[in-house]
């Protein structure tokens, strides 16, 4: 294989083979999730949605390891290793958890830049 075909080639196993390797967390989403869970430090995005306020929609974000971690990237965040499906799609492939103000009168830890 030539030089070119063997740069294509492995730049197309790196898009093929894409994981999700940082996470951006808002402080207060990280104090609320180490809070909630009591000092515990493994969270997941989960594909439930719901919706703050102003009607936008995030992905939830729930303390816990999932039941199935085959199919999760684990990426460290501060104190936090957050489980990301591996079949979630993020704007600017990095999710952003944050709080939002649910439609209860309640704050609530989700990522607003899902694309599927």
């Amino acid at each position: 294989m030539q030089g070119g075909g063997a740069l294509r080639l492995i730049t197309f196993l790196a898009a093929a083979l894409a994981v999700v390797v940082s996470v951006d967390i808002a402080p207060d989403a990280a104090e609320m999730l180490l809070s909630r869970g009591g000092g515990e430090k493994e969270v997941r995005i989960e594909n439930v949605y719901y919706s703050c306020v102003s009607g936008n929609s995030f992905a939830m974000v729930r303390n816990g390891a999932p039941e199935e971690e085959g199919d999760h990237d684990v990426v460290e965040a501060g104190e936090l290793n957050v489980h990301v499906p591996r079949f979630m799609s993020f704007e600017d492939d990095v999710p952003r958890i944050v709080t939002f103000p649910r439609r209860t009168g309640y704050r609530d830890v989700g990522v607003p830049n899902t694309t599927n």
